[in-house]
């Protein structure tokens, strides 16, 4: 037998996680729609190109550090301080060298604004790296409500002192205000919801300590943002800037999702993996307990997402960004195919086994390209096929690998998968053809009644189908229960 996690603490946590990621999605969507309606397609193109830049620099101060820290055995504090201290000069040398490379990009996109955008935007990174840290510490404390406090509270402060910027004429720097100030606002948070202060300090043989691990983690988040960065850049090069904002405002409405959805999934799960890592049977019962309750609740909010785009894009963008539509959709069912499957790999990450994620990552990239350049006829919608196909790859080398470090068959981990697959395809479909079939005038009303109904058409469908999971999800909100899983 494998007893599942506690519900009580789970279901504290889970609130938490809940309305941070509920409380942001708000705020980006509110945001996003003021963004749209005063600046243009070629802005958010810009910016996108810009921030995709910092993106991928974010990861060399904080991927390395975060997992490996959350994960090592024994930590001190010397390890937290050694590691802002390599995090910070690493942002300093890539703060320097952004100076030098804006001007060389702004002459090759032909956009004069890019050389003064990046290394102002870049200056973010240094609250990235510290956020990074104190996120390990936290997850290690399991104090996720404070993680989820500090983000949430971070991007209402920081939207909002971004949206003044845009109110005074700052154009698309508000866009490059949001996210550098954003970062300040959750790393001041968070240092003060854990009240435990990281100074820089320079300790090679505490860092050397964690090296093989931090490399692989950062090789799979690097490779991670280089999809986005190689994506931008092409859908410039073939399409232009005013194309690329299509795609960029099709991210905006899929990806803070995504985004919230992966990081709490991730958290959370690691916490409860890493005490039974070095039991294989133990870490792939409770793999399967919780990856079979959480794609029950992840999938329908994907597969959902994707069904209301058509009407809920044009809502938050206003009119003129129809382009966007196709590929939003396409991202979302993305999400729905991926980010179930992606807590197996936390799962053989919280085992020091980040190897696994890493060659699904680099898999899913050559795949994207692959149909990206493939399907570049066809137009934007190339990108959100391409998106797909990578995501799709990702699932499918979580299903298909080895069991060797995880005693969890390839079958079984199907079986785990398949009906929140199929029952979240079969509500989407339904939703999907409610949209076409019975239009409402109002779009509001319209949005509602659609995702009114794609809650009672799954919970329908899986009190049908699949009564037994329906009963393990209302377990989670009885705190007093626990509930068991045999292992099979």
């Amino acid at each position: 037998m494998t007893e599942a996690p506690r519900t009580r603490p789970l279901l504290s946590w889970i609130g938490g996680a809940g309305v941070d990621a509920l409380g942001r999605l708000a705020l980006l969507t509110a945001s996003t729609a003021l963004f749209s309606r005063v600046l243009s397609p070629r802005d958010f193109g810009v910016t996108a190109l810009v921030l995709t830049f910092v993106a991928v620099a974010a990861v060399f101060v904080g991927m390395p550090f975060e997992e490996a820290l959350a994960q090592r055995k024994h930590l001190r504090r010397i390890h937290l301080d050694a590691a802002l201290g390599v995090s910070w000069a690493m942002g300093a040398a890539i703060l320097a060298l952004s100076c030098l490379a804006g001007s060389a990009l702004a002459r090759v996109y032909n956009e004069p604004e890019v050389a003064a955008l990046l290394p102002v935007s870049m200056l973010s990174i240094f609250f990235t790296g510290h956020t990074a840290i104190l996120t390990a510490l936290a997850r290690r404390l399991r104090r996720f409500n404070d993680i989820a406090f500090a983000s949430l509270i971070g991007h209402a402060v920081g939207i909002a002192a971004s949206l003044v910027v845009l109110w005074a004429g700052g154009g698309l720097w508000a866009l490059i205000a949001n996210r550098l100030l954003i970062s300040a606002a959750v790393a001041v948070l968070l240092q003060a919801r854990i009240g435990f202060l990281i100074t820089p300090r320079w300790s090679k043989a505490h860092i050397d300590g964690f090296r093989r691990f931090a490399g692989l983690s950062f090789l799979d988040r690097l490779t991670d943002n280089l999809t986005y960065l190689i994506f931008n850049n092409v859908v410039e090069i073939v399409y232009g800037a005013s194309i690329l904002g299509y795609v960029n405002m099709a991210m905006r409405l899929i990806e803070p999702i995504r985004g919230a959805v992966a990081a709490t999934g991730h958290n959370l799960a690691f916490s409860f993996f890493a005490p039974v890592c070095r039991d294989r049977a133990r870490l792939g019962d409770l793999a399967e307990i919780v990856v079979s309750r959480t794609s029950l609740m992840v999938a329908p909010i994907f597969v959902g997402l994707a069904a209301v785009t058509p009407v809920l894009l044009p809502l938050i963008a206003g009119p003129g960004w129809n382009d966007a539509i196709g590929v939003a959709v396409c991202l979302a069912i993305g999400c729905a195919l991926a980010s179930p499957p992606r807590l197996i790999f936390t799962a053989l990450s919280a085992g020091a086994r980040p190897e696994y994620a890493l060659a699904s990552t680099v898999a899913s990239l050559i795949v994207t390209l692959l149909v990206l350049f493939g399907a570049a006829a066809l137009g934007p919608i190339s990108v959100g096929f391409s998106r797909v196909a990578g995501d799709a790859t990702r699932a499918a080398i979580a299903i298909g690998l080895s069991s060797r470090d995880m005693r969890w068959s390839r079958r079984r981990r199907w079986a785990t998968l398949a009906p929140a697959w199929i029952l979240s395809s079969a509500m989407g479909l339904i939703v999907a053809l409610a949209a076409l079939g019975a239009p409402i005038p109002n779009p509001w009303a319209q949005l509602m009644f659609l995702v009114s109904l794609g809650a009672a058409v799954y919970l329908a469908l899986l009190a049908l189908f699949a009564r037994s999971h329906l009963q393990s999800l209302f377990a989670l909100v009885r705190p007093r229960r626990r509930v068991a899983a045999a292992a099979r």
